[in-house]
């Protein structure tokens, strides 16, 4: 009886790793439909909670199925090893547990590494080239505006210059030193 629960275990949970990576190297995993849905809803006063139960972070298709797959591989291997169908049960789902905590693992951290936040950071501005926006008045009589190419697009932040003359539209600038979140310290550039 549980060598028969075993086999269909590694069988079923086999089956659905391979096949799952059939799908992705011929492209049928991402294949969905086009859902356009309207409505409005206003939900006032839901409680919220900052955290979630960590146990369903870990549950997914992928998990289970490695799950399954190892619980029966590893019952099998218990069973032919003349282990007690106790003691192979036991191993069987530790190894289970264990494989869908390893899979939900590797995933994570894979997502982890691929992962931008994609937020622009003003400390990257330092010695980066500019244009200025609107034109700075000079001896750090007041604020202008510059437009910076960073991190793959066209950022716009308050600039001050202490160079003597004001920097006119269009003057290109070098960024020499960030004054606060939102301003950056620029000179005339020179090259």
């Amino acid at each position: 009886m549980l060598e028969t629960v075993y086999f269909y275990c590694a069988a079923l949970g086999s089956a659905f790793l391979i096949l799952q990576l059939l799908m992705l190297f011929l492209g049928g995993g991402n294949d969905g439909g086009d859902l356009d849905v309207g409505g409005d809803v206003d939900m006032d006063d839901t409680p919220g909670h900052d955290h979630g139960l960590w146990l369903l972070e870990v549950i997914s298709m992928r998990t289970v199925a490695s799950a399954a797959s190892f619980f029966g591989l590893a019952g099998l291997s218990c069973l032919s090893a003349g282990l007690d169908s106790k003691v192979s049960l036991v191993v069987a789902s530790a190894t289970g547990i264990g494989a869908m905590y390893a899979v939900y693992w590797a995933f994570r951290q894979l997502f982890r590494v691929l992962q931008s936040s994609g937020n622009e950071n003003i400390r990257n501005s330092l010695g980066h080239p500019g244009t200025v926006y609107l034109s700075i008045p000079a001896n750090d009589q007041g604020l202008g505006k510059v437009h910076l190419e960073m991190q793959g697009r066209t950022v716009e932040y308050q600039a001050l210059t202490s160079d003597s003359e004001q920097l006119p539209t269009g003057t290109s600038i070098v960024v020499l030193d960030i004054v606060n979140t939102d301003t950056v310290r620029v000179t005339k550039d020179v090259a």
